[in-house]
């Protein structure tokens, strides 16, 4: 496998027809605001390293990755080690610095948001980074994790909740469509150059007052295990895109389901929830990230016990580990320099040095700083960088650095595979009169509701931006389309205010988009206050009301129960929810989906639907 830099760049360069302008972030591109820090101010940014290699190097080929890292100076290793967010890169800095990866964080998408966009964008950093004296090839990152959710018209597939349903009806088909839905939407990164997704969740969330639950599968270790596997075989089945294991661990049994909190666990508790890791390494799972939250009051992130000891040895991981969105300054040491040693000695191979241009450039000044005091062996910085570069290698990245396919996102086969899952993760709860089997014969029908005609509900947090929008955010087919399509008759009033006589009512409640700490509840999960409104206003029609929820977990209804002739949760079903909505209802699709999680009638208390609930 020898290669030298002339022969790979001339290339790329005949394989890429993009252009050398580097990418400016659009106006309204949004990333996640990592917690305040304040004892860590990062220090003034170099414009340059504090050394450069030889500009003479006798004979740089190689011919396996150990050679090419004997060949690199600690400025170059450490650059591989570094990744810096889209928006805070200057002209030239993959090239002096060295970088080893770029990433978008949600809602950081390109001035034009579409395929050939985000393509000549990343090939021109890809270029950029073959310019570099030994000419490794960068990797880009991005949230990925119900389809290419941050390009726009690209295919939003149901969440994870959601596909935890199918697989509670049945593992089998579960896994089968999970890994379809991997591969689709690994074609659709591929299409914009982009071989490397942060998904999918392996926690197990045990408290749905979490605002991340339906980023996970469901409540049942085996469950995720599953389907997780599946997602990360269908993702990496190409060879050219990486998986990622997160949130690694325990970040589904922190104390009152707090985001980035604390989980109390003992060995046993530990290793309970381990099996979604041993299978997807197992399986050739290629990165993982750790939790924010803490272990027994340890941050993930420098927890060596967890990320070294039982993850790398123990359990045989050969990838790398990358950090979450600027976790590094949440860690002890009392300085931006100790916290970076402490994560590197954790076990940490990559850091996500995010929240401004200066983070990342400190990042590589204080671990450079910490290597020659000897905080930081010089062992742990090429196991490090070794992981790193097999990665890119197992990718193909050093052969086909051109990542970009050319292809297209939300195609027609796309789409209907998302309608088919959202359909079949569709849970009947409670069905009074057989009044779903009577619904093709009703001649007046009325739509009420905010989400009856609302794709960014339907798709939720972590759709175009990072915590999703209500509104036309992208395209798809909204409930009221979905169920025109079908019947003439239907009548939509958002606010369920409407005149006439109806054979029923459809009123689609739930909760507003949301990511991360924004979805934590402190108590019950209840409706939000103008799906009541709607609610009572469709009560005084007198006619049969069938609710249908959009969420991403159980939420506490049974006050309302008595009011409705059935209860559908149809959880975040993506782009397609609206045409799989009207599949269950009017056409020949059965309810095959079983509820993820345990229905409560207050949070903590008596059970309303168990564990694998659901009607047929």
């Amino acid at each position: 496998m020898t290669k030298r830099l002339s022969l790979l760049l001339a290339l790329f360069l005949l394989l890429s027809a993009c252009s050398g302008v580097s990418p400016t972030p659009s106006a309204d591109s949004v990333t996640p605001d990592a917690p305040p820090v304040e004892e860590t101010t990062p220090a003034e940014t170099p414009e340059t390293p504090e050394t450069s290699p030889s500009p003479e190097e006798p004979d740089l080929s190689y011919g396996s990755m150990e050679e090419l890292l004997a060949l690199m100076t600690l400025d170059e290793k450490i650059g591989q080690m570094t990744q810096a967010e889209r928006i805070d890169l200057q002209g030239g800095d993959i090239k002096r610095f060295y970088l080893g990866s770029v990433l978008s964080g949600g809602g950081s998408v390109p001035a034009t948001n579409t395929a050939a966009g985000w393509s000549k964008m990343t090939d021109d950093f890809m270029r950029q980074s073959l310019d570099t004296r030994l000419g490794i090839p960068l990797i880009y990152g991005i949230d990925a994790v119900h389809g290419h959710n941050n390009v726009m018209n690209a295919t939003i597939f149901p969440h994870n909740v959601g596909l935890g349903a199918i697989g509670v009806g049945d593992i089998k088909s579960g896994a089968v469509i999970a890994q379809e839905i991997g591969a689709a939407t690994a074609e659709e990164m591929l299409a914009t150059g982009i071989p490397w997704t942060f998904s999918p969740v392996l926690g197990v969330a045990e408290d749905i007052r979490w605002g991340r639950a339906y980023e996970c599968f469901g409540e049942n270790v085996d469950l995720v295990t599953a389907i997780s596997s599946a997602v990360i075989a269908g993702l990496q089945s190409s060879g050219k895109v990486a998986a990622c294991m997160k949130h690694y661990l325990g970040e589904g049994q922190t104390v009152n389901g707090q985001n980035q909190g604390n989980a109390i666990m003992d060995d046993e508790d530990i290793r309970r929830i381990l099996p979604p890791y041993i299978e997807a390494i197992k399986g050739g799972a290629l990165t993982l990230m750790p939790s924010f939250s803490s272990v027994n009051g340890l941050k993930m992130h420098e927890s060596k016990e967890l990320l070294t000891d039982l993850l790398k040895d123990e359990l045989g991981f050969e990838g790398f580990v990358i950090s979450d969105w600027a976790a590094i300054t949440q860690l002890t040491g009392g300085s931006y320099q100790n916290q970076i040693a402490n994560a590197i000695n954790a076990g940490v191979d990559m850091v996500m040095a995010t929240n401004g241009r200066n983070w990342w450039v400190d990042y590589i000044k204080y671990l450079k700083a910490a290597v020659l005091n000897g905080d930081v062996p010089m062992e742990r910085i090429d196991d490090a960088v070794l992981r790193i570069l097999k990665v890119k290698e197992k990718l193909g990245l050093f052969e086909n650095p051109n990542v970009s396919t050319g292809g297209d996102v939300g195609t027609e086969e796309h789409r209907a595979l998302a309608r088919e899952a959202a359909a079949r993760s569709m849970t009947l709860l409670k069905n009074e009169n057989d009044i779903i089997a009577r619904l093709k014969d009703f001649d007046n029908i009325l739509l009420a509701g905010e989400g009856g005609s609302d794709i960014g509900m339907q798709c939720g947090g972590w759709s175009i931006t990072w915590q999703g929008s209500h509104g036309a955010i992208t395209e798809g087919t909204t409930i009221l389309e979905g169920l025109q399509a079908v019947k003439d008759n239907v009548t939509y009033a958002k606010d369920g205010v409407a005149e006439g006589e109806f054979d029923c009512a459809i009123v689609v409640v739930g909760e507003n988009p949301y990511a991360e700490y924004e979805g934590d509840r402190s108590g019950n999960v209840t409706l939000r206050t103008q799906d009541v409104a709607a609610l009572n206003a469709v009560y005084e029609l007198g006619c049969p009301v069938i609710v249908v929820m959009l969420t991403g977990r159980p939420m506490m209804v049974s006050t309302h129960l008595e009011n409705w002739d059935a209860l559908i949760s149809a959880w975040l079903p993506g782009s397609e929810g609206g045409g799989a909505l009207a599949d269950v209802l009017f056409g020949d699709a059965e309810f095959t989906g079983r509820t993820p999680f345990t229905w409560t009638v207050t949070q903590g208390g008596d059970t309303l639907y168990e564990y694998g609930y659901g009607l047929s």
